[in-house]
């Protein structure tokens, strides 16, 4: 029997303090080797395009994709897991809700391996659907003081900081500009569609962590030059994924101003065989495309959940 599940369905299974772990574990195995990602691969139409992109857990027994179209309608993300012996399909379901936690997870992992213990003041640059999840993620792993908002449109940050103080119990601060978002700030994570870029390398104080999980294309630009030149240790959550998807990485890589070989994978550090961030004062910069990996290991989280509660449908299928 095959469980379908919707966005509400998954949101009933899991929150955050779920998917958090079962990242962290996801990752630590597949940098012992016991676990393999599958790189999003993208077709395009006049109208938009579909993607796809997925993974196998070997420790767990499954392997699944994820796959979703943007159109003019908007993004629709889907997930299907099966079980790695028989082939059979275990779950089918909806998975914009399980991306946001998918994604917020990452960064909070991503911060708990680079971050320093201490943040005084965090900036966020996006305030759209995935940013809650950024503050969340953030707060829950380190001692976050206070948060600087910024997006283009006031209104939007202004509801967004009004929102997150009101959940988080601490100050979110809307800002004008997004080098006020930026300046002073310990963490400084970036979650808009930008497509020049909004995180400049002068603005960054010591010992800050950057965190671009914002657009992925290989035409955007989501830091400037001065970010990575700047920055003592490099990250990403894939390194095959990022000359596909990382326009500003292979900007400067194609002038020499960084090397591919400079970057390492956080699966790595997960898994004890990289040091994370080694003093204090380093700047770190880390990009987060978003792995079809973590999309499996969070859809896995949910079925198990989903069967404990019963929730769902189930269908011989």
């Amino acid at each position: 029997m095959a469980r379908f599940l919707t966005d509400a369905d998954v949101d009933q299974c899991v929150g955050l303090a779920d998917t958090l772990p079962a990242i962290e574990s996801m990752m630590s195995n597949y940098g012992g080797g016991e676990a393999v990602n599958l790189t999003r691969r993208k077709i395009h139409s006049p109208a938009g395009y579909l993607a796809v992109m997925g993974g196998g857990l070997f420790y767990d027994g499954v392997f699944g994709v994820k796959t979703f179209t943007f159109t003019a309608n908007g993004y629709s993300f889907q997930v299907s897991l099966y079980d790695a012996a028989s082939g059979r399909l275990l779950l089918y379901t909806q998975a914009n809700r399980l991306g946001q936690l998918r994604t917020g997870s990452t960064t909070g992992a991503a911060l708990r391996m680079l971050a320093n213990t201490e943040v005084p003041r965090l900036g966020v640059i996006g305030t759209g659907n995935q940013a809650g999840d950024q503050l969340r993620a953030a707060c829950a792993v380190r001692d976050v003081g206070e948060i600087y908002a910024f997006s283009r449109t006031a209104e939007r940050r202004q509801a967004f900081a009004t929102r997150m103080s009101e959940e988080l119990g601490r100050p979110v601060v809307p800002v004008e500009t997004n080098q006020e978002a930026v300046a002073d700030c310990a963490v400084v994570i970036g979650i808009a569609p930008a497509a020049t870029p909004v995180v400049q390398g002068e603005w960054l104080a010591d010992g800050a962590t950057v965190i671009g999980a914002g657009p992925t294309t290989p035409r955007s630009h989501e830091v400037d030059d001065g970010v990575l030149t700047r920055a003592n240790r490099l990250f990403l959550d894939s390194l095959e994924q990022a000359p596909l998807e990382c326009g500003d990485i292979n900007a400067a890589v194609d002038r020499g101003l960084v090397r591919w070989s400079q970057f390492h994978e956080l699966r790595h550090v997960a898994a004890g065989l990289v040091p994370g961030r080694t003093n204090a004062d380093e700047i770190i910069y880390c990009k987060l495309m978003g792995t079809g990996l973590a999309d499996v290991a969070a859809a896995k989280l949910v079925l198990d959940r989903a069967e404990e509660l019963n929730i769902g449908v189930e269908m011989d299928f």
